[in-house]
């Protein structure tokens, strides 16, 4: 199952193959068809997705040397600790 969004909130609904795609209330298609899907992203919709960060780096921000938490900012939020620069793979 694949969900995606329009490329204008205006879009209120599409049809594809005969079948109505209508968004639920967060403005996301929910689509069983792989065909539908494919028509909707030769459309212009696009997959919805949680993460804003999807591909690219797996991990961001800082990691705790102390404790071993993970968090956005260089003070650990847990231990207290300040962190230096996180480390990259080939670092």
């Amino acid at each position: 199952m694949g969900r995606w969004v329009a490329p204008d909130k205006g879009v209120q609904e599409t049809v594809i193959g005969g079948t109505s795609y209508r968004p639920d209330r967060k403005g996301i298609y929910n689509v069983e068809s792989p065909s539908a899907e494919r028509a909707m992203k030769a459309e212009g919709f696009f997959e919805a997705a949680l993460n804003p960060y999807n591909g690219g780096d797996a991990q961001r921000g800082f990691t705790c040397v102390e404790c071993g938490f993970g968090s956005w900012f260089r003070k650990c939020s847990r231990c207290g600790h300040e962190n230096g620069t996180p480390e990259r793979d080939g670092e």
